[in-house]
């Protein structure tokens, strides 16, 4: 909740509000938020318990300041509804269709940063067709890869995480600007680890694997964890190389 404590606390009106909730993903309208808020102080409740309860899965944005902007506008409407104001909402917030995100700048010949991470899978999220292309294409031209994968000895469930990673790399770096060869067996390093890999794309396949093996409903044990964590970083390597990076 960190990310949340260090903005502008201003709440700028229901209307700003609505539509920064709706284009992060929120279903909550400004309206609710302000009751939660209400019940919330009379509880003794923090404010960020409160905003963390706005959605289902993580906030999604297309910038840090617009991020920087929701928070401090949530902060500021708690603030305001703790402090005793009148706070006017009889405006009723405005339905707005959330805007997809744009399509990412390749990298090209340099390495994809958190930011270009980010707005990639932003991106395959809003244009699934988009998804479903790097994903024919993952399978037309890496069946050696995958038949790899799956001679690596992994369950069904590693093997089905690792080969979804592998994919989610490569569709990465084709979105990118670089263009990944075929991975044949004798491309594949017999060792390698993710440090080899640039940082932004390796701590997504980290953070990847941690939601994995602390799934609440069906955890990935942390030994088959380990075995995937290896399998992905010798097929990502090989990608890596295989797109133009010496």
């Amino acid at each position: 909740m960190s990310r949340k404590e260090d903005v502008e606390r201003s709440f700028e009106g229901q209307e700003v509000l609505q539509k920064l909730l709706t284009q992060s993903g929120s279903l909550a309208d400004v309206d609710d938020v302000a009751e939660a808020f209400k019940k919330a102080v009379k509880q003794n409740v923090p404010a960020p318990v409160v905003i963390s309860a706005l959605w289902e899965d993580e906030p999604r944005f297309n910038s840090a300041d617009e991020a920087a902007q929701l928070f401090g506008n949530l902060l500021g409407l708690y603030e305001l509804v703790a402090s005793g104001a009148t706070v006017d909402l009889q405006a009723r917030g405005v339905k707005v269709k959330r805007e997809k995100a744009p399509r990412p700048e390749p990298f090209g010949a340099e390495e994809p940063d958190d930011a270009f991470i980010e707005a990639a899978w932003r991106y395959f999220d809003d244009f699934p067709k988009e998804r479903q292309r790097f994903e024919h294409a993952f399978e037309n031209r890496q069946d050696p890869l995958v038949s790899w994968l799956d001679a690596s000895g992994l369950d069904d469930a590693g093997f089905g995480l690792a080969r979804h990673l592998v994919g989610e790399v490569f569709a990465m770096l084709e979105l990118g600007g670089r263009e990944v060869q075929t991975i044949e067996d004798e491309l594949i390093p017999a060792e390698a680890t993710l440090e080899a890999l640039p940082k932004a794309l390796s701590d997504w396949i980290e953070e990847s694997l941690f939601e994995a093996t602390s799934d609440e409903a069906q955890p990935l044990p942390e030994k088959q964890g380990e075995r995937v964590r290896e399998v992905v970083a010798r097929a990502s390597v090989a990608m890596w190389k295989s797109a133009g990076h010496d």
